[in-house]
């Protein structure tokens, strides 16, 4: 068994325990962030570091340890398992407490951080691509829960991921209460049309993800395309050249197929290719090793 890191302790994985009176477990009263690292270099992780600052400002978690403190223990946590290419989760919740909302919500957090060898798709989903299918579970309105909070409170995406698998689907989208685009169970989506590339922006009510916001630079940086944010409806997706999704672990995945409608002729694209390239060499990873 591998070794984690629990509220200030290296310990053996089979031998954490967490309180079942933790707030996490009882409430869902709890943020993460999950991100990657090429050898020793932590992609990102400035990024995914002020999110969960923003996460827990929003849910008054009283955060004390440092971006360079945090950085030491998942680079220690890394060379305790022995792993090349690591894939991280770092999980906080408000702790140990007691039933019921009139409890005492200034409790000691708890800090979990999980990490893995990471272990990417096989090639086959690049090269011949994916299908989505549009959920008919709602993502939650942002007037009820704030997306900028990276909430471990996440039946919403589940239940869409439940479609994805009685479907057959590898992936749902999943749309707003106003039927526009938002987001997968777990990913951001694009698509292309000539020079121009969309993707839902924040007023959908989708989270920000890391990995969106680098795709979207490297389309206008590296690939000379013009990224347009907002509002759309499913039929936009019926007149794009290329449609393909992004996170932290899937990288950047090409869509065929979309609720049964073809893409492209069901051919894999030009510009998900290109992008998963680029997003490897942002990495510092040999695209040869991908």
């Amino acid at each position: 068994m591998g070794y984690v890191y629990l509220n200030g302790e290296f310990i053996k994985s089979d031998s954490a325990k967490i309180s079942v009176f933790d707030q996490g477990f009882l409430y869902g009263d709890g943020i993460f962030e999950s991100f990657r690292s090429i050898g020793k270099n932590l992609y990102q992780f400035p990024h995914h570091y002020q999110r969960l600052l923003q996460s827990a400002e929003a849910l008054s978690y009283p955060i004390t340890f440092t971006q360079e403190k945090l950085e030491a223990i998942l680079l220690e946590l890394r060379e305790r398992n022995d792993l090349n290419n690591a894939y991280y989760r770092i999980t906080i919740t408000r702790g140990k407490g007691q039933i019921g909302f009139q409890s005492n919500l200034d409790n000691n957090l708890t800090c979990l951080v999980l990490t893995r060898e990471f272990q990417g798709l096989d090639d086959s989903y690049y090269q011949e691509g994916i299908e989505l299918q549009v959920a008919q579970t709602r993502r939650n309105a942002p007037e009820a829960i704030n997306p900028k909070i990276k909430s471990i409170s996440n039946l919403n995406s589940l239940l869409g991921k439940l479609e994805a698998k009685a479907a057959g689907a590898f992936e749902v989208i999943m749309l707003n209460n106003k039927e526009h685009i938002c987001e997968g169970s777990a990913s951001n989506i694009f698509w292309t049309r000539g020079q121009w590339v969309f993707t839902p922006g924040a007023s959908t009510g989708l989270l920000e993800g890391v990995t969106r916001s680098t795709i979207m630079r490297l389309c206008e940086n590296k690939l000379n395309l013009r990224v347009i944010t907002g509002e759309f409806k499913l039929q936009d997706l019926q007149f794009s050249d290329e449609v393909f999704i992004t996170s932290t672990s899937l990288e950047v995945i090409p869509v065929v197929k979309v609720d049964g409608f073809t893409i492209n002729q069901g051919t894999v694209g030009s510009v998900a290719r290109q992008l998963r390239e680029e997003l490897h060499r942002d990495m510092g990873k040999k695209v040869s090793d991908a």
